[in-house]
């Protein structure tokens, strides 16, 4: 996968939290350095902008899915570690 896929990945995915389907939007990936990239989204309907660090070489070997995977669950943590808090 490259880095150019990863903000229409991002955008329009949803994913399960607390028996509730939310949505990733507005995604936007900038680079940190050379070794790693920084993306952040907002969850649809929220305040939420979960943000997450992947090393670059991980993004080039990974497969859409397993991004997705990531990306869920950083999104559900987020969303799960707030309303706890």
């Amino acid at each position: 996968m490259n880095i150019e896929e990863l903000v229409p990945l991002t955008n329009g995915l949803s994913f399960r939290c607390d028996g509730l389907t939310l949505v990733c939007d507005r995604a936007k990936v900038r680079p940190v350095k050379n070794e790693a990239i920084e993306m952040k989204f907002s969850v649809a309907g929220t305040d939420y902008v979960p943000r997450l660090r992947l090393a670059r070489e991980r993004i080039t070997r990974a497969t859409s899915e397993e991004i997705a995977r990531i990306v869920r669950h950083v999104a559900c943590h987020a969303i799960g570690a707030a309303v706890h808090s």
